[in-house]
């Protein structure tokens, strides 16, 4: 049989826990696909003021941290 590829995403909520998670994959012989990034940072949330006027407000969701990880098995 030919080479499987074995792909992972990591998905944590908070940064220092992905790296944690990523160390732990590439001494198992993982290797990197996608750096690690924060998905969907930011959101722009309608706001409904009293006096009938909409404004945009930027608001901060805690996104989870995500990165992509595979490994050839043979």
């Amino acid at each position: 049989m030919g080479k499987q590829i074995q792909p992972v995403i990591i998905r944590r909520q908070r940064k220092h826990e992905a790296e944690q998670a990523i160390k732990d994959l590439i001494v198992r012989g993982f290797e990197i696909i996608s750096p690690l990034k924060q998905e969907g940072q930011q959101s722009e949330v309608l706001n409904h003021y009293s006096f009938e006027q909409k404004r945009y407000q930027v608001v901060d969701f805690s996104s989870p941290w995500i990165a992509k990880l595979r490994r050839v098995v043979e």
